[in-house]
């Protein structure tokens, strides 16, 4: 059952989340019995099924799901998406284990799917982590995600099992590094020779060396520390809340298909308690956004809103936004890098309750937009109001009244401006999780053995062109350090000016050509200044690989940028490689699609050599463009307010062209 994840570019967000793709493999053999499959009771996208994806790519995994007690199933890693999969009935309790050839069996504990996900998944299936599977075997969810809570604890052994599998195995080479893993006829014939079975207890009472012991001669868990182990812990979990995050539009809509289709408004609001479409005595408030976290678990982004009353009675929120869209010239909403969004434990925005998750607004006498509460439910949505999406994601019927503990699960956000507070409701999205990076593509210092070359960090410059060619270019320097996270690299002496001095037709914050490649690639996630001081700018992530054996865009990563911050002038708020559609009007839409860094002439490349041919394209092979929100509505209100010349500007920096070259000073590394 390996289903294809990935979506067109052109979903909204609500079918992106919602919806499934469908089709089975050809190479997966069906069991006899029902609709299952090798890895599964049930096909994703049949009602009623629940695909999980492990945050651990491991294939070869016992399970059995308890509405089905024929048959055992095993996850299966897809090479095309990247990912490790099963499949239960929703409502199900699903036991994991391995089993060896003959009798020996290592239990690994139990997970109930509703506590993960209540309704069925296709495109967007839930992250089952390994916090989950110690959760079941300790009896209890982790507290906190430290080395000495006692579920993390038991997390950190099933890490071991596993990373122990993949340095016998040759998956992996370092004891820290996650690279897929199979579980494989000759691992069946060594599980035999263990001495017992392992029970769940033995995670939790056995000493280190009484628990290594257990899987002797099969695996050396002494390979892999208590640091190791957790190390890997902390990466899965960061990994776990990785995506894209951003509100469906309620626009464009006609009466009822907003509430009762999909029943989601986006981020709306206004400055009274209650804000109905009807009362065209308030002020309303809307927005957009699109957010990001990466690899270390810092969420940035960049969006916009509109703020005005309209002066007519409507019948749905969706009418309001579009004569606003026209009225109101839209201002820049932009969040800084963020550690308080999505707690990976509980799901929770800003778990801590004490600063909110903060938008800065650009408007004159404007407080931040504080997203002060919500809970990502079933791992796909953050819901706004109790209405019936909220009751489908929570497997509530439709006479189900809300509790408080129901009600402080909603996402809510706060804003005052000249001294006026606005409040109001958001429902958004995940979507484009992150997975591991393969070493045969990513190949980075971290992940190859010694005297083996590797390409990350690798040390670039990218080359934005706009549209309208009387902005100027800008070159800017970039480094994909060695956990796959896009910061800037933006040499030291930059002018002030750089954007606005006129003896230069480029605006040039590229790499050093001869000091740019040295010093730390990863720098500290908050100070963000280099070795020589010089202050940078955290801006993307790594996604995904692409490998030869999966035939799709071979030997490429896939990469995702916001550019959110003053400091980048004319880009501010530019995006790159969002795979996202944003309807602008009724005819016109934002499309920002993938980016790809081709990297087929630096897999086999000699150590100490540049090599040509390094380019970025999207997933047809074509040049890459880049988009930006705010430029893109300004660019529809200038339409029916020509006389409004900031908006106008605003409008000639929506978009244009992106290129990659290699920083002058780079090469390839031998380790």
């Amino acid at each position: 059952m390996k289903n294809k994840i990935l979506l067109p570019f052109a979903l909204t967000a609500l079918v992106a989340a919602l919806s499934g793709c469908g089709g089975e493999s050809a190479n997966v053999n069906p069991e006899i019995y029902d609709t299952s499959t090798t890895n599964g009771t049930c096909k994703s996208n049949t009602e009623g099924c629940v695909e999980f994806v492990l945050d651990y790519p491991i294939e070869g995994l016992n399970f059995n799901c308890s509405s089905d007690v024929k048959n055992t199933y095993i996850t299966l890693f897809d090479l095309k998406e990247g990912v490790s999969t099963g499949a239960c009935k929703i409502g199900d309790t699903v036991t994991f284990f391995v089993q060896g050839e003959k009798s020996r069996r290592i239990d690994l504990g139990k997970v109930d799917l509703k506590q993960i996900s209540n309704v069925a998944s296709g495109t967007t299936p839930p992250r089952l982590t390994l916090l989950d599977l110690a959760a079941g075997i300790a009896g209890k969810p982790a507290a906190t995600i430290s080395n000495s809570d006692a579920t993390v604890k038991v997390a950190m052994r099933l890490a071991k099992i596993i990373q122990a599998l993949a340095l016998k195995n040759n998956s992996a080479v370092t004891a820290t590094d996650i690279q897929a893993v199979y579980i494989n006829n000759a691992d069946k014939v060594l599980i035999d020779q263990i001495t017992r079975n392992v029970a769940t207890a033995d995670f939790s009472i056995s000493s280190d060396t009484e628990f290594n012991d257990l899987f002797t001669p099969w695996l050396d868990l002494s390979e892999v520390s208590n640091e190791n182990a957790f190390t890997l812990v902390s990466k899965l979990m960061n990994i776990s809340t990785a995506a894209v995050y951003q509100p469906e539009f309620a626009l464009f809509s006609t009466d009822g298909v907003i509430t009762n289709a999909s029943g989601s408004n986006g981020l709306v609001g206004c400055d009274k308690n209650e804000c109905l479409p009807t009362d065209s005595s308030k002020v309303n408030l809307f927005g957009h956004f699109m957010l990001m976290t990466d690899r270390q678990g810092m969420t940035f982004g960049s969006g916009l809103q509109w703020k005005g009353k309209v002066d007519q009675q409507l019948s749905t929120i969706g009418g309001v936004n579009v004569l606003l869209l026209t009225q109101v010239r839209p201002t820049r909403l932009t969040a800084t890098p963020q550690d308080n969004w999505i707690d990976p434990l509980t799901k929770q925005i800003d778990k801590p309750a004490i600063l909110g998750f903060r938008f800065d607004a650009e408007e004159a006498n404007s407080g931040p937009l504080i997203i002060k509460q919500g809970t990502l439910l079933a791992d796909k949505m953050v819901v706004g109001t109790g209405g019936s999406l909220y009751k489908t994601l929570m497997a509530k019927k439709d006479d189900y009244v809300l509790t408080a503990d129901d009600k402080k699960k909603l996402g809510l956000w706060e804003q005052n401006i000249n001294q006026v507070q606005f409040k109001g409701t958001m429902d958004l999205y995940k979507l484009y999780p992150l997975s591991y990076l393969d070493k045969k593509v990513f190949k980075s210092v971290e992940n190859v053995a010694a005297g083996q070359n590797y390409i990350f960090p690798l040390y670039a410059d990218l080359t934005f062109k706009f549209t309208d060619t009387s902005i100027k270019t800008v070159k800017l320097g970039v480094v994909i350090d060695r956990n796959g996270d896009i910061r800037t690299n933006i040499k030291s002496g930059v002018p002030d000016d750089v954007f606005t001095r006129q003896d230069s037709q480029i605006v040039d914050l590229s790499t050093h050509a001869t000091e740019g490649c040295s010093g730390k690639d990863v720098l500290d996630p908050l100070l963000m200044k280099d070795d020589k001081g010089v202050q940078q700018y955290r801006i993307g992530t790594t996604t995904r690989t692409f490998t030869p054996e999966g035939n799709i865009n071979p030997n490429t990563i896939s990469i995702r940028m916001i550019l959110a911050d003053p400091y980048f002038h004319t880009l501010d708020g530019a995006l790159i490689g969002m795979n996202s559609s944003v309807k602008t009007s009724a005819d016109t839409s934002m499309v920002v699609g993938g980016a790809l860094v081709q990297l087929h002439n630096m897999i086999n490349a000699n150590a100490g050599t540049r090599p040509s041919g390094v380019a970025l394209t999207d997933s047809d092979n074509k040049v890459v463009k880049w988009g930006n929100s705010l430029a893109s509505f300004s660019y529809i209100y200038s339409l029916k307010n020509p006389t409004d010349t900031a908006a106008a500007q605003t409008a000639k920096l929506s978009g244009g062209d992106i290129s990659l070259e290699l920083a002058p000073c780079y090469t390839i590394n031998a380790k």
